[in-house]
């Protein structure tokens, strides 16, 4: 018998280990596991504050404004279908600075014929939105300005309340009237004039293609102009119809002559639309 057993009146035992918990066991996994918990949790406060600027922006009246302007537009209805919807990743923003604010974002829109986008640039003074900018972009490049009468930075007239403090000095204590304010100047300034077929003061009519006649090709062609501001097409640009069709329409449309159209006394561009429609006589 070994000594050392005897003395302690037994065989020698090794003490236990306590056994390791979850953690102890897999502590390699805490590290990577915890970093990837922080990226989630990270990942889902910028998609909230994403989605809260969102909803800031689409139910902003400027915002609601511009797609309903698009949703009523006989150009972007010709271009995109009808009905025209909003999608739903919004670029830019809206902001307020005191009594005053600005916007510039973009809308994807979209048709049953095609989609785009709505580009918009607007200040707010005194509570009302001035649009500065509301273009829509199709795909395939055809752009047209949406802007309507009343809607350029430069329409809105101020009150003119100033002067005319101390006119009741006068001989005769008379008040005098403060001068009219001077009109702003529309220069550039482009409006929305619609469908332009009844307005148009000469609109020859197109000559059917032989290849377009021997193809059976038949339909509406839409064609995009801008009149300038005595009355004469400077743009023309087909946005649907049968392509064999297109071309005649757009010469025909080049030839089109409108009365100058006036805003406020002072001549102005016009954007709309001219519609042929194509019918083979009879035979």
């Amino acid at each position: 018998m070994n000594p050392n057993q005897a003395q302690f009146g037994g065989s020698f035992q090794q003490p236990q280990q306590q056994p390791k918990g979850c953690l102890g066991r897999n502590w390699k996994w805490a590290v990577p596991l915890g970093c990837v918990t922080l990226i989630l949790v990270l990942v889902a406060a910028g998609g909230a504050i994403f989605l809260f600027a969102m909803s800031a922006i689409k139910s902003s009246d400027v915002y609601k404004g511009a797609l309903e302007r698009a949703q009523k537009s006989p150009e972007a209805v010709a271009l995109l279908g009808e009905p025209i919807k909003d999608g739903w990743l919004v670029k830019g923003n809206v902001s307020f600075n005191g009594g005053s604010g600005s916007a510039n974002f973009e809308i994807p829109v979209s048709g049953p014929k095609s989609s785009g986008t709505l580009y918009v640039r607007a200040i707010n003074e005194g509570g009302a939105w001035m649009y500065e900018k509301l273009d829509l972009l199709a795909e395939g490049g055809q752009k047209v300005s949406l802007l309507a009468a009343g809607t350029g930075p430069n329409v809105e007239s101020s009150d003119g309340d100033e002067g005319g403090a101390d006119d009741s000095a006068n001989s005769n204590d008379e008040v005098e009237a403060p001068p009219p304010p001077t009109p702003p100047s529309l220069k550039g300034l482009t409006v929305s004039g619609g469908v332009l077929n009844g307005k148009a003061i000469s609109k020859p009519e197109p000559t059917y293609p032989a290849v377009a006649r021997a193809a059976h090709a038949t339909g509406m062609v839409t064609v995009q102009v801008t009149v300038d501001e005595t009355g004469n097409v400077v743009s023309a640009n087909a946005v649907s119809g049968h392509p064999l069709l297109q071309a005649a329409a757009v010469a025909a449309a080049r030839q089109a002559k409108f009365t100058p159209t006036r805003l406020g006394g002072q001549p102005v561009k016009v954007t709309g639309v001219l519609t042929y429609n194509f019918v083979p006589a009879p035979e």
